[in-house]
């Protein structure tokens, strides 16, 4: 591992702080450091596939109800927080969506079309 994945992780000043520290005291320290750089990460690419917003798409291009199938009606930005499987929590700011036929909201992570 290069030094500079360490100190981005802020485990070479963590070391130093902790010099006698025990294998599951690190490996527990990489692991919470590793699961904040995931959740980030995981953040930062999901919130890369909204820059086209879809409420200005046509409606044959909108994403779908799960339900009926009928294209959803944009119902503005909504922010929801998820949790990673490491434990940490995302947070998303993403289009909220309607059916006009079901009358079910959609917030998914993913919007496909």
């Amino acid at each position: 591992m290069s030094a500079g994945l360490r100190d981005v992780l802020g485990m070479t000043q963590w070391r130093k702080e902790h010099p006698k520290a025990t294998w599951a005291e690190i490996e527990a320290a990489v692991d919470e450091r590793m699961n904040q750089l995931r959740a980030q990460l995981i953040q930062d690419v999901v919130q890369m596939g909204e820059t086209e917003k879809w409420s200005q798409k046509p409606e044959e291009e909108r994403p779908k109800c799960a339900t009926c199938g009928k294209p959803l009606l944009a119902r503005g930005e909504q922010t929801r927080f998820l949790q990673t499987t490491g434990g940490e929590a995302v947070k998303l700011t993403r289009t909220y969506g309607t059916c006009l036929k079901s009358g079910v909201g959609f917030f998914p992570a993913f919007m496909s079309s």
